[in-house]
């Protein structure tokens, strides 16, 4: 039997299951073997109350590589095609998007020109610094390169898809229509650089493209028969920063579009900390969950104090209606994972291991 028939098979009473991981971090000396057995042998163990023998999603929402090396994806892609293999995933399950530490800080992205070659009227803002006698300007045709690394070493031996380095084609939709699932993944690093550190945002062109691609996809399934006119999708968005609190996105109207279009679940990472919020609470028809899935392999001056390594695991009732996120955590290196019981439980001096969600 396929794994596609196998899903196709699954009792209407087991969930969904999408393994939420971000901000891998892995560097050059990390072994990918010792990345995933933990993980591996915490998805398993059913005295945790997961017992997870196959998974139907990963998400990867950033921050892969600590420099986005070549010798860092190599040790990434290891680890991910190790936890396709153990779990019956595919690749085209595989939900990913760069973060701030994917992309290439090396690529020659700007230019050094004298103060009298350059006439600042003309240029974009964002696009040049002033330095001394003279401005570093950027360099379009060469400034998407900063993901080529990303794509050929990681992404593309991963899916058998090179990443779009054009910032427009960088809202990917996926549609998966035996679950009913369809995922926007968005890059929200793009406009990241040496020089503007801080500036995340989503394309506002990436974004229309990708809604107006994920339309056609639905009405073509719906045409074809591979899925009912009828029939509830969820749509869920991933990017890698967050949109509230610390570091957030601060051109956020995007987020209305998201509401517009059906979105009802964002994933995010890059504050290395656990996060679970509700938007526009006020209109349930359009009130959109942000869940941040901390940081799987950040080292400790890199996280909140007393917050260790994170990940999540959803499990989504099969109507759509439901989510359960079962939040992990790793407390020592080199320790197992365990549950990380933070949230409120039925009183106060409970806390949970696990929250959910009504969709």
């Amino acid at each position: 039997m396929s794994i596609q028939e196998a899903r196709s098979e699954a009792p209407q009473n087991t969930p969904i299951r999408i393994l939420h991981l971000s901000d891998l971090h892995v560097g050059p000396n990390d072994d990918p073997t010792s990345l995933l057995q933990p993980l591996v042998a915490d998805l398993r163990d059913k005295n945790e109350w997961l017992g997870v023998e196959r998974l139907d999603y990963l998400v990867i929402s950033g921050d892969i590589t600590n420099r986005a090396s070549p010798e860092e994806f190599e040790k990434a892609y290891a680890f991910v095609s190790g936890l396709i293999d153990e779990f019956g995933l595919t690749a085209e399950r595989c939900i990913i998007v760069p973060g701030n530490h994917d992309l290439d800080w090396n690529t020659p992205a700007y230019r050094y020109l004298p103060k009298r070659e350059v006439y600042t009227g003309k240029l974009a803002p964002g696009t040049f610094v002033e330095a001394g006698p003279g401005f570093i300007v950027r360099d379009d045709a060469k400034y998407p390169e900063r993901f080529k690394n990303f794509s050929e070493h990681f992404y593309h031996r991963l899916t058998l898809k090179p990443y779009p380095l054009d910032p427009e084609e960088q809202c990917i939709p996926s549609l998966f229509c035996d679950d009913g699932l369809l995922f926007l993944a968005m890059n929200s690093a793009w406009e990241i650089d040496e020089h503007f550190q801080e500036r995340s945002s989503i394309s506002e062109k990436a974004l229309a493209r990708g809604l107006a691609t994920a339309n056609r996809e639905l009405a073509r399934a719906q045409a074809e028969g591979r899925l009912a006119k009828d029939a509830p999708v969820l749509r869920l968005a991933v990017w890698h920063h967050p949109i509230t609190g610390n570091e957030k996105i601060q051109a956020d109207a995007f987020m209305g579009r998201l509401r517009q279009a059906g979105v009802r679940l964002c994933l995010h990472g890059h504050v290395h900390e656990e996060r679970a919020e509700f938007l526009n609470y006020l209109d349930p028809q359009r009130g959109l969950h942000v869940i941040g899935g901390g940081s799987f392999g950040a080292p400790t001056h890199a996280r909140p104090e007393s917050v260790p390594r994170l990940y999540n695991l959803l499990e989504l009732r099969r109507d759509l209606q439901h989510v359960q996120v079962h939040t992990r955590c790793r407390r020592k290196q080199g320790g197992a994972w365990d549950g990380w019981a933070v949230w409120p439980g039925e009183s106060p001096q409970i806390r949970c291991t696990y929250y959910g969600v009504k969709l």
